[in-house]
């Protein structure tokens, strides 16, 4: 069995240990080109990082409907 060791950067968005999805910015001037995420909530993958004005991905937990941004 092969093994790869996976590192993340700062501008990831990965909390906890779901599996992880990889968000590619379609805009060839953004700063962050692509992210590792694992919000279960992702619809866009193509969408600009949060950095660069796209929208924070919600944390499995952390839903605001559920009352969980306190």
């Amino acid at each position: 069995m092969h093994r790869e060791v996976i590192t993340f950067d700062k501008t990831d968005r990965v909390v906890g240990d779901r599996p992880v999805h990889i968000h590619r910015s379609l805009d060839q001037s953004a700063q962050v080109k692509e992210w590792a995420c694992n919000s279960p909530y992702c619809e866009d993958l193509g969408g600009p990082h949060p950095d660069d004005g796209g929208v924070e991905p919600v944390v499995q937990g952390r839903e605001p409907w559920r009352g969980g941004g306190r």
